[in-house]
C-alpha cells in the first residue's frame, strides 16, 4: 500500500487538545504514539509493519502544533528516506506564502497540503493563487483538508469540496486531492467533483472503509480518482484500520487502483515537471 496522508512531527510541541486527538484511538500493545510521531525510523518500522510500502508524510504548520511542523521539519524527517515522500505546509495567516513557497522547493518538498478549514485562511487570495500556478508549473500535487475540522478554534468555513472547485477548474495540470472527501456531509459533491474534473482525487482518510460503496458510490466509476489515507495517528490502530479494509471486500483490481496504483501516478510525475 501507499498511505496518501500520514501525519508527523514532533509529539510534545502539539497544543493540548491535538494531543488527545492523536490519542482518543489507542494503537496497538506496546505502541508509543510519542516515539512513532516523533521518530521516522520507528514510524516507518510501525507502517512497514501493515504492509506500507511508502507513505506521504505531512507538515500542518498552524495554532495546533504551535506553528511547529513545517515543510522544513517534515523535510528534514523524510531526507535520505525512499520510504517517505515529504508533502509541506503553507500557512498564509503565519507566512509569505510566496516565499516559504520557494523554501520548501529548496528543501525537496514533493507537494503540500493546506488547511484553510483548520487555520482558517482564505484559499482565494492573491498569495495562494500565485502559489497553486507554481505548484501547477512545478508538477507538485496538492491537498486541501475537507470536511469538518477538530481545531477547537476553527471556523468551520472552506470545508466543502466545492470550495476549491474554481481552483481545480483555473489550475487543470494541478493534481489536488480532497482529503477525507468531504466527510461526514459531503460525499456525494466530492464524488461529483472527481468525476467531473480530471485533475480532482478524493483520499480514504478517516472515511469508514466498510462503507466505502455507501458513501462514494459505485467504486467501478471511481476507481481511478480514489487514493488511500489513514489520517494516521488520528485513525488509531492500523492492525484495525486493516481490519476494516478486509471487511470491505473490494474486488482485487479495485482494491489495486485505490491502495498503489492511483498515488503511484500521482507520486511518479510529483516535482518532476
Amino acid at each position: 500500500m501507499i498511505d496518501f496522508h500520514v501525519h508527523a512531527g514532533d509529539f510534545f510541541r502539539l497544543r493540548d487538545d491535538i494531543q488527545g486527538l492523536l490519542t482518543r484511538r489507542p494503537l496497538e500493545e506496546g505502541e508509543d504514539i510519542t516515539r512513532l510521531f516523533t521518530e521516522p525510523a520507528e514510524l516507518e518500522r510501525y507502517l512497514r509493519r501493515h504492509g506500507v510500502k511508502r507513505a506521504v508524510m505531512l507538515a500542518e504548520c498552524g495554532p495546533g502544533t504551535n506553528f511547529s511542523i513545517d515543510s522544513e521539519m517534515i523535510a528534514a524527517k523524510a531526507r535520505g528516506s525512499d520510504f517517505f515522500i515529504p508533502f509541506g505546509s503553507i500557512n498564509p495567516n503565519f507566512h509569505d506564502a510566496r516565499k516559504e513557497l520557494e523554501k520548501s522547493l529548496a528543501l525537496g518538498i514533493r507537494g503540500f497540503k493546506f488547511y484553510p478549514a483548520d487555520h482558517s485562511f482564505d484559499p482565494y487570495t492573491r498569495d495562494m493563487w500565485a502559489v497553486y500556478g507554481e505548484c501547477e508549473r512545478h508538477g507538485l500535487p496538492i491537498i486541501f483538508h475537507t470536511g469538518h475540522t477538530a481545531q477547537r478554534d476553527a471556523e468551520q468555513k472552506n470545508i466543502q469540496p466545492t470550495d476549491f472547485e474554481r481552483i481545480a477548474g483555473s489550475f487543470p495540470g494541478l493534481t489536488i486531492v480532497l482529503a477525507h472527501a468531504g466527510k461526514p456531509l459531503w460525499y456525494q459533491d466530492a464524488r461529483d467533483l472527481v468525476l467531473r474534473y480530471e485533475n480532482l482525487y478524493v483520499d480514504t482518510a478517516l472515511v469508514p472503509l466498510t462503507e466505502l460503496t455507501t458513501v462514494l458510490g459505485d467504486l467501478r466509476d471511481v476507481r481511478h480518482k480514489v487514493v488511500f489515507g489513514s489520517d494516521w495517528p488520528v485513525a488509531g490502530s492500523y492492525s484495525k484500520l486493516m481490519s476494516q479494509l478486509e471487511q470491505a471486500h473490494l474486488p482485487p483490481d479495485i482494491a489495486s487502483d485505490i491502495l498503489h496504483g492511483n498515488a503511484d501516478r500521482i507520486l511518479s510525475r510529483a516535482g518532476r515537471a
